[in-house]
């Protein structure tokens, strides 16, 4: 009799414990949301995203939800972070997104919500951070001759240093990028010599900033 009880008491726990991860998964897949609308980039010359795909990625809320392994996609005119339901739809978020990371290994991307509501791309972590933001923009033209109007999209590439709550932007140049890592002046001069870096380069400049890092 008491083998019998005993075996019914773990009949229960381990259907209680099913239950639970059961609910715990459908409430993390239900993201809700609103449908995309107001796009208007049929025919144009250039991409508005960071990836023409939906790719796969990682979304933490205001609210502190985190959605794992949901499909992504970022709009650099609208700034704007689009993701796909479980029927396919493209939605966006109805509440704040904070941070995101979006693509495979070895091309991820990490964003943060800056204090104006901007994402900017964290390209380098340590005693001084170095953000990027890619604002694209749309320009109408109509060529010479011609009875049609075309769409250009174009990329607006900037670069940050600092705290995101505090964030300075950089003029690419050598001496602009010294002046801001003044402290460190003689040990950056030689290591881009060394390196052969040029600051106007996006991995470069990624690597300055590391090596700057390691130096404290």
């Amino acid at each position: 009799m008491k083998f019998l009880r005993f075996f019914f008491i773990v009949i229960l726990l381990n259907s209680s414990t099913f239950n639970a991860k059961c609910q715990i998964a459908i409430s993390a897949d239900v993201i809700g949301g609103t449908p995309l609308s107001g796009q208007t980039y049929l025919n144009a010359k250039g991409s508005p995203y960071l990836f023409d795909n939906f790719e796969k990625g990682v979304v933490t809320l205001a609210s502190g939800r985190k959605f794992e392994n949901i499909d992504l996609m970022y709009d650099q005119v609208t700034n704007q972070l689009i993701f796909k339901d479980r029927n396919g739809d493209s939605k966006i978020f109805n509440q704040p997104v904070v941070s995101f990371n979006i693509g495979q290994m070895p091309n991820v991307h990490q964003f943060e919500r800056g204090i104006d509501g901007v994402f900017y791309e964290q390209l380098m972590t340590g005693k001084v951070m170095l953000w990027k933001r890619n604002h694209k923009s749309i320009i109408d033209e109509k060529p010479y001759g011609s009875a049609t109007i075309q769409r250009n999209i174009l990329n607006n590439v900037s670069y940050y240093g600092g705290e995101l709550t505090q964030l300075v932007k950089l003029k690419t140049d050598k001496k602009s990028i010294l002046t801001y890592l003044s402290n460190k002046t003689d040990e950056l001069e030689t290591f881009i010599k060394k390196e052969k870096l040029s600051t106007k380069n996006e991995a470069d400049l990624i690597h300055l900033f590391e090596y700057y890092n390691s130096l404290y």
